[in-house]
């Protein structure tokens, strides 16, 4: 959590969080204009200023708890030439905006280690390393989190068209759905229990880039 941690640490995360939020809600925005929706424009949601895409009590919850979330975009599928594909597609931009943030920054790694460098270039070369090597994985969590198919998370939009034609089915799974996520936090929080196992996954998926690039 982030009040656990140094000041120098929380500087260093906190706006690497916002930029990777700010992408993931941009890219929502962005893939729902293309195919065809005006909504996010209308609600100004089609720009990359954090202050469009914050949720002032997420980002508390970001600051005190560690878990936070931005504002959603607001989208129309009924402009999308095929709604539930459109749905899946729009949905999955946002966490896969992070996956490829993750991806480039592994780039940027890989080009600053070909660098030669010594003494005070050195340090500050691994000071770099950390802060990327940071901002990749915190990249990959947001990836992960979100890919998780419970109501509100953006995994939630493929189980939601795959049951287009099943109301009975996808109304409480949509209804209830953040419930359930909210008490598996709490219940890994209280019980000590890792029922959502984001951090080792994007742990995983880190050392497979890593992998790759190096």
């Amino acid at each position: 959590m982030l009040f656990n941690m140094r000041i120098a640490d929380v500087l260093i995360i906190l706006p690497i969080l916002v930029f990777s939020l700010t992408i993931h809600e941009y890219a929502h925005a962005w893939v729902s204009t293309v195919l065809g929706d005006p909504t996010p424009g209308n609600h100004r949601r089609l720009t990359l200023n954090p202050l469009a895409h914050l949720d002032p009590f997420g980002t508390i919850m970001l600051l005190v708890a560690g878990f936070g979330w931005a504002r959603p975009v607001p989208i129309d599928i009924s402009y999308y030439k095929r709604r539930h594909v459109g749905l899946v597609i729009t949905s999955l931009a946002g966490p896969f905006s992070n996956l490829l943030i993750a991806i480039i920054v592994m780039g940027l790694i890989r080009l600053l280690a070909m660098v030669p460098a010594s003494g005070l270039g050195a340090r500050f070369l691994n000071s770099m390393f950390e802060i990327l090597q940071q901002a990749a994985f915190l990249n990959l969590v947001l990836f992960v989190l979100n890919m998780i198919p419970i109501p509100p998370l953006d995994g939630s939009r493929i189980v939601t068209a795959a049951l287009r034609n099943r109301p009975d089915l996808s109304v409480p799974y949509n209804r209830y759905g953040g419930y359930v996520l909210i008490g598996l936090i709490l219940l890994g929080r209280i019980g000590g229990i890792n029922l959502l196992p984001i951090t080792p996954v994007a742990t995983v998926l880190f050392a497979i880039l890593f992998g790759i690039f190096f």
